[in-house]
């Protein structure tokens, strides 16, 4: 089967170019996602490399060979920048002018610029080198557990590896001196790209809907004020780990906390100071468990960890340490030094035993002991 290279190029051409009209549009109702815009430029500078290489023997060759292929690596340089913007980094455009740069002092050199096979060869070498940068930005630079991003950096990976392929071939196989004549070799490498840019397309926007919908489920989840799980959130995850536990044989520690007289310091300092009393404790107890632990805030003043894999003794030391930080830095709110305590209950459960409904009774009960016992105390369930 014959592939015709100008038709090809056309088609690569309206390809992008309806890439990039869909990127805008997808673009302007999620304003924040700049990676968007980004990947819209890239396919946009993609067609007009295409243009120009099909309008060859028409335009200037500096034009259809020079600037078409410089296009073409500041294309991929933007979708390299996209990514990085997709992870939060900031775009550094200078590196994608290198490989132009490279390209059009390679055309002064008449061993590439009278080779049809050189050139292929050279630009070959440098938008693998671009892709590869891509595929790792993509794969190793993204702090998200995302499905989608192993098979989206696969795409400029494979491209990668095909134009290791084409530049062996481009200097081992006889090409011709005519783009248009150039054979199957000239007309993969257009076929290639197109699979390529519509894998892209579809696969990054798969990504980029999947990181939304962890951002909207992560919002629904997460109280505003403190950044720890809502209510409802915590008790779900508690849950399904404690019923876990019964498998595994874990030991599980539930800590449940008040803060003292958190009313009148509502009423005395205004409500501003008790939403920084609130956000400081929530700061200590973040910093006292693991990553592994459940942290939530589970009513107005009420907050609860779950300890994974954490016995009495650890349990009780962890309570200790959050209510003794929490004493021993008063809150600093409009230039008031706000003393303020907490009054924790702490139980814990292992294998069968383990049961969600008495793990929080027993605490409950727990911390209701330390309050009737004069507060800024830790008290431990009796198991």
């Amino acid at each position: 089967m014959n592939l015709d290279v100008p038709t090809l190029l056309v088609v690569l051409a309206i390809m992008s170019q309806i890439a990039a009209v869909s990127l805008v549009t997808i673009w302007v109702q999620r304003r924040s996602d700049r990676h968007v815009l980004i990947w819209a430029l890239a396919m946009q500078v993609g067609a007009f490399s295409c243009v120009l290489l099909v309008l060859r023997g028409v335009v200037p060759n500096w034009l259809s060979i020079g600037v078409a292929n410089s296009f073409t690596f500041v294309a991929l340089g933007a979708a390299w920048n996209g990514a990085r913007a997709f992870n939060g980094r900031a775009a550094r455009w200078w590196p994608v002018l290198i490989a132009p740069a490279i390209w059009l002092i390679g055309l002064q050199v008449p061993a590439i610029a009278d080779s049809l096979a050189n050139r292929i060869a050279l630009s070959s070498v440098l938008g693998c080198v671009i892709s590869l940068a891509l595929a790792w930005e993509i794969w190793a630079n993204g702090k998200d557990r995302l499905v989608w991003r192993g098979p989206f950096a696969a795409v400029p990976a494979t491209h990668a590896a095909f134009l290791v392929f084409r530049a062996i071939a481009a200097l081992t196989m006889e090409v011709s001196t005519d783009i248009f004549q150039g054979g199957p070799l000239i007309a993969l490498g257009i076929l290639e790209p197109i699979l390529m840019m519509f894998a892209a397309t579809i696969i990054g926007l798969r990504l980029s809907d999947e990181r939304l919908k962890n951002v909207l489920k992560r919002a629904a989840s997460i109280d505003g004020l403190t950044g720890l799980l809502n209510h409802g959130a915590f008790m779900d995850l508690a849950r399904a780990r404690v019923e876990r536990t019964r498998d595994d044989g874990d030991s599980i520690t539930l800590l449940l906390f008040d803060l003292d007289r958190f009313k009148q310091l509502n009423d005395r300092y205004g409500h501003a100071a008790g939403d920084a009393a609130l956000k400081a404790f929530s700061a200590i107890v973040k910093r006292r468990v693991s990553d592994k632990d459940f942290v939530g805030r589970v009513g107005g003043e009420e907050f609860a960890a779950l300890l994974v894999g954490c016995g009495t003794d650890r349990g009780r030391q962890v309570a200790e340490r959050i209510r003794a930080d929490f004493a021993g830095h008063p809150v600093r709110h409009a230039g008031h030094s706000i003393s303020a305590t907490v009054s924790v209950g702490v139980m814990t459960v292992s294998g069968q035993k383990a049961d969600f409904e008495s793990l929080m009774d027993a605490a409950d009960q727990a911390l209701y002991a330390a309050k009737r016992g004069g507060r800024d105390l830790v008290f431990l369930a009796a198991s």
